[in-house]
């Protein structure tokens, strides 16, 4: 189906933006309703291995599809693949009583908790990445793999676990088998997690930009930029918002993202 913005309609654009304040919400509150659980998480998962940070090995895509694999969430999106408006389908497992709730109702008992939270986290921790510093969690630690010690402590400061994918525990021990205290002093301050002025970067416009750009949609006219981001309060409207609004895209044009 052929759409104004790559894969998307400007609906199903304007539909995906006003569920980014929700994820974003959803970040603080998960850590705070498994710490009020434990009993019943701790139940659940059982004795199997709770370490997702070798999934940031991985470019994001592939993250996602490893992790849908392991839920079995493959098979509804495969089913989705083959319907007129994949993107339709998708955006709608968002609704309440969605062709997905119905799914999980009926294969809840095979899926192994541990993987559904490994895929709330990553993705939650990718999406968040994005927002600070233009890159998902596996294009920084693919820089970290090219020697980029700035991009390892991004990675830190969205998720400490990041350290247990091979390419950051690697570069760990050689900092500690030299003593190298510079970048340990880094390292400490970023273990740290996002400052308050990292916080208050937060964009969901260049997750939105990121969007656009996977979905195949990245030459922007101005009545473009208008309907996309100020329409949709992604960014305020001003005198300068359009002349804002190039440099930003031109920006993240800069990075590998995802």
């Amino acid at each position: 189906m052929e759409k104004e913005f790559g894969k998307l309609s400007p609906d199903q654009f304007a539909r995906f933006v006003t569920r980014l304040p929700e994820v974003r919400g959803q970040m603080c509150e998960l850590p705070q309703f498994l710490r009020q659980n434990m009993g019943r998480v701790n139940e659940l998962l059982g004795p199997e291995s709770l370490s997702w940070g070798h999934m940031y090995e991985l470019p994001f895509l592939e993250q996602m599809a490893t992790l849908f694999i392991l839920i079995g969430l493959h098979i509804p999106l495969h089913e989705a693949v083959q319907t007129e408006d994949p993107q339709e389908v998708v955006l709608s497992w968002g609704d309440d009583n969605s062709p997905l709730d119905r799914w999980y109702d009926a294969h809840e008992s095979e899926i192994q908790w541990r993987h559904l939270l490994w895929l709330a986290i990553v993705l939650q921790r990718n999406i968040l990445a994005i927002m600070l510093f233009h890159q998902s969690m596996g294009a920084l630690v693919a820089a970290v793999r090219q020697g980029d010690d700035s991009a390892l402590f991004k990675a830190v400061r969205i998720d400490r676990t990041v350290l247990l994918a091979p390419t950051c525990a690697d570069r760990l021990s050689k900092a500690e088998m030299l003593n190298d205290k510079e970048f340990l002093c880094h390292l400490r301050s970023a273990i740290k997690g996002p400052t308050k002025k990292h916080m208050a970067a937060i964009q969901d416009l260049r997750y939105s930009i990121v969007a656009l750009r996977e979905c195949g949609f990245d030459r922007f006219s101005d009545s473009d930029l208008e309907r996309l981001f100020i329409r949709t309060r992604l960014y305020p409207n001003s005198s300068g918002a359009l002349k804002n609004l190039r440099k930003h895209i031109q920006e993240a044009r800069k990075i590998t993202t995802t």
